[in-house]
């Protein structure tokens, strides 16, 4: 009988970073590290989210946003000058809502 690894299917997959997950909560006002990221990922909350590889506090982790300004920033920040730091900062809005943003 053939084994699995011997019939040559390729198989296309996301790179979701293997790292623990925080929320974008849990870094606001900190220097982080942004090491990768990938865009245009589904997730239970919608397309188009986009995950972030990162380093804070010595640890590598990712968090998923879907804030206009983070994803605009990245889609121009060429591959070749990542890793960079910056800090995330969240800007508030009538009724509640709010964005973040690099800074």
């Amino acid at each position: 009988m053939k084994k699995f690894s011997d019939l040559n299917v390729k198989i296309e997959s996301k790179n979701i970073f293997d790292v623990p997950q925080i929320s974008i909560e849990d870094i606001i006002n900190k220097e982080i590290e942004v090491l990768d990221f990938q865009g245009n990922i589904t997730t239970r909350h919608g397309d188009g989210r986009y995950v972030l590889k990162i380093l804070t506090d010595d640890h590598e982790c990712k968090f998923f946003t879907n804030a206009e300004p983070i994803k605009k920033a990245l889609d121009q920040v060429d591959k070749t000058d990542f890793p960079f730091q910056t800090i995330i900062v969240a800007r508030r809005y009538g009724g509640g809502k709010k964005s973040f943003e690099f800074t």
